[in-house]
């Protein structure tokens, strides 16, 4: 059957990895904006430079785009390949797009909310507990950076308390894992005090 084939899982993955590719940040700036993002406060085509150079709204577009490619990336995934192997495929190769795409010199963000969208495929209730997590470290300590580390720390542990099979754990603390490697400057600036505070755009940069 194709979907058992070698052809197929090759199919799931180049498919999520182009899928992945498609940055919500550059092409909402681009078409909202006239301009690349990259050229913006950190320079990073992600959800939080996007708060902070455009705004809420802005974000939340960013949000929305990031999101759903993943999505369809796991969904395609899993209609080739079935459920399980779909779903790594398409979470990984949707990650591994955003982080290194093609369409961008493979210069990327960080991949939180494809790891989130991924989660939200697994179970609904351990993508509502990250966020709650996300959101506490945000209001506590002004900065996105130290909401999302601790979201994607917490989200294997939502896995083995809520009861969700091994092998998908064992994806979510690998995949978790890599997406705090991810924050590594992040952290380094944390540990050094100098980290900024996460602030939201009031108007659009000229």
């Amino acid at each position: 059957m194709f979907s058992d084939s070698v052809i197929a899982y090759i199919a799931a993955a180049i498919i999520a990895y182009l899928l992945g590719s498609i940055s919500g940040a550059i092409v909402s700036s681009k078409v909202g904006h006239h301009e690349d993002i990259r050229n913006y406060g950190s320079g990073n085509a992600g959800m939080t430079n996007a708060l902070r150079t455009y705004g809420i709204r802005h974000a939340a577009i960013v949000a929305v785009l990031d999101m759903l490619k993943t999505v369809i990336a796991i969904l395609i995934a899993k209609w080739l390949v079935g459920w399980y192997w779909g779903f790594v495929i398409g979470s990984l190769f949707a990650i591994t797009g955003h982080l290194f795409p093609v369409y961008y010199g493979f210069k990327g963000g960080k991949g939180v909310l494809c790891g989130l969208a991924s989660l939200l495929m697994v179970d609904i209730r351990i993508g509502v507990l990250v966020v709650l997590v996300f959101a506490v470290c945000v209001a506590l300590c002004k900065r996105v950076s130290v909401g999302s580390i601790f979201a994607c720390a917490s989200a294997p542990l939502w896995c083995l308390l809520l009861g969700v099979p091994g092998l998908h754990t064992v994806y979510v603390a690998l995949a978790a894992s890599w997406l705090i490697w991810c924050h590594r400057s992040n952290i380094k600036r944390l540990l050094r005090g100098e980290e900024p505070k996460t602030v939201i755009a009031k108007r659009k940069p000229r």
